[in-house]
């Protein structure tokens, strides 16, 4: 009794506190060692979690089917037939990922994600909005279950989770009385089956009082020296005389001396929660069993949910590892009640439960690489096309300059990807540009002059030992113009050879690419003072030809004549003046 004074103090002040500061009437279901609340307050999701965070829990989750049982027993009570906000939400910037049972939504409360998920519908496949999660009861629309939709959507409810470390049984009553529940996330209740730890509970004894021998207030205390939490005081409460209305019991009424009255039950029948009910009995009520208890007429029987086994003691039930049996292809993690599946890198969950892995095809990605991607399993790799090379550290492709090896037999160009070779005269590149081969050369001499060329004293040259042959260089020169004596000289053939003046280099003589792009400009060169000599000298020989005519010319000239061929000039005479006279 020392001990519950100090209580029974605290009472007073404890109740005005509980029916203060915010408490409210909710729709509340607790067992096992969580309480569920249903709040009828339209908000978002955004709002509904702040509200639950402030009384010390988060919007509720649903990690077993036993747990979603749970919530549709809560709104069936509450008979709400609307949607509600659950704690499963997908950020934004997180894709959608279908073929996992969350399909990439995660829990407010944090945790294993876990295997369980009651989806009426596929949620919208999405990377850049944030989608939230709420909860559908069974109706004539279908079976219910989760819905996603955006989060700033106001929803008319939403559901909270409390979890504590135990909770206390009903409260011990003697008599018939009225009880309220104040539970410490601020909800007020009449009827709970199991009250959490810190819940307290006020009592209104029919008749106005408790008669003098007991406290109309109790509180779940916990834990005890033995386990597990009791109320304080232990009840039971509101006593009363088995006179009065057979002391407020069903069936029957039992007086002790130095005892208060107590309730009891017939044969075949137990009191229910109340202390004053009696209904048949069972053995499963309170339930030993950690699990489910299933009533025999010989007793009970516990059992387990999947993903657990009855312990040797019959009543508790231990975690099954299902990793053991091998169930996943890469990787299992074993969790409480279930397991995950998890692929190795570059492999992507498939088949039923994601047990299954396939290979991800990183090359179906844009750009995975600069040039060519090779698929492997379970990651790729980067090529680069022929005539490129990857570059060191990296994945840039780099242009490969075949001519540093040397591969023509001439000059070389190179070019992204390739080269070709540019051949020396007498010789054409193969199909492909990479080589060359001896080729049919096109004769390109200037022909010997006419034979009717005079030939004076031997002073006249032959040109066709100085004209050089000519690749296209030196223009078709027009005939030149005709006169007595003169030869015609004949077109300038095009030839597609490098001539071959004595000693004028040709291409490819030198041995390497260098001294052969050298040689081009050189060739220009002796190609163009060739030309200029060769033009010379049919100008020298042309005007020798004339000054030779005209000597000739003047040689045949007839001499004037003079007094000295014996012949007297007598210049004539007028008539005589006699003749005239006469006549």
């Amino acid at each position: 009794m020392a001990t519950l004074r100090p209580l029974l103090l605290l009472l007073p002040l404890l109740l005005p506190l509980a029916r203060g500061s915010g408490a409210e009437e909710a729709a509340v279901l607790c067992a096992g060692s969580a309480c569920y609340t249903l709040h009828r307050d339209e908000s978002a999701w955004k709002s509904a979690q702040e509200r639950c965070r402030r009384d010390g829990g988060n919007l509720a989750a649903v990690g077993s089917a036993r747990e979603a049982e749970r919530l549709r027993e809560l709104l069936a009570t509450a008979r709400w037939a609307g949607p509600a906000w659950l704690g499963l939400a997908l950020p934004r910037g997180h894709c959608v990922r279908p073929h996992e049972p969350l399909r990439g939504f995660s829990w407010v409360a944090g945790g294993e994600p876990g295997n369980f998920s009651e989806w009426a519908a596929e949620p919208a496949v999405t990377c850049v909005s944030s989608r939230c999660v709420a909860l559908r009861p069974p109706g004539p629309h279908g079976a219910g279950g989760w819905t996603d939709r955006p989060c700033r959507s106001p929803l008319p409810a939403f559901l909270c989770k409390f979890s504590f470390q135990g909770m206390c049984g009903p409260l011990p009553l003697a008599g018939r009385a009225r009880v309220t529940y104040s539970t410490p996330f601020g909800v007020r209740s009449a009827h709970l089956a199991a009250a959490p730890f810190g819940t307290l509970a006020e009592v209104q004894c029919d008749g106005g009082g408790d008669g003098g021998r007991g406290s109309p207030f109790a509180v779940c205390k916990g834990p005890l020296a033995g386990g597990g939490f009791a109320w304080h005081p232990p009840g039971p409460l509101c006593p009363v005389t088995c006179g009065h209305r057979n002391g407020g019991c069903q069936q029957l009424c039992v007086e002790a001396a130095g005892e208060s009255p107590r309730c009891a039950c017939h044969p075949g029948y137990a009191l229910a929660a109340d202390m004053a009910s009696c209904v048949p009995e069972d053995s499963c009520h309170p339930s030993p069993c950690q699990g489910s208890c299933r009533t025999l007429p010989s007793g009970f029987e516990c059992g387990c949910e999947p993903g657990f086994a009855l312990a040797p003691d019959g009543r508790a039930c231990l975690d099954v590892d299902e990793c053991e049996s091998g169930p996943c292809q890469h990787r299992c993690h074993n969790t409480p009640g279930g397991f995950q599946c998890h692929c190795q890198p570059g492999y992507r969950p498939a088949g039923p439960a994601g047990r299954q892995c396939h290979d991800v095809d990183e090359c179906a990605q844009p750009h995975a690489c600069p040039q060519l991607c090779i698929n492997i399993p379970g990651s790729f790799r980067c090529a680069c096309r022929p005539g490129f090379q990857r570059q060191p550290g990296g994945d840039s492709c780099l242009d490969v300059d075949e001519c540093l090896r040397d591969p023509c037999p001439g000059s070389c160009r190179n070019f992204p990807g390739d080269y070709e070779c540019l051949c020396p005269p007498g010789s054409r590149r193969d199909e492909d540009g990479h080589g060359c081969r001896p080729g049919e050369v096109i004769p390109s001499s200037i022909p010997q002059t006419s034979s009717s060329i005079p030939q004076s004293s031997g002073s006249i040259p032959q040109n066709s030992s100085i004209i050089p042959q000519s690749s296209g260089i030196i223009p078709q020169t027009s005939d030149i113009p005709r006169s007595s004596g003169i030869p015609r000289t004949t077109r300038v053939p095009w030839t597609t050879s490098t001539p071959r003046t004595p000693g004028m280099p040709t291409a490819g003589s030198g041995g390497g690419s260098d001294e052969h792009s050298a040689d081009g400009p050189r060739l220009l060169l002796y190609y163009i003072v060739g030309s200029l000599v060769a033009i010379l000298l049919l100008l020298a020989f042309a005007l020798a030809l004339v000054a030779c005519r005209r000597r000739a010319a003047r040689r045949e000239k007839p001499a004037a004549k003079s007094a000295a061929d014996n012949y007297c000039w007598v210049p004539e005479q007028p008539e005589s003046r006699g003749e005239r006279s006469g006549e």
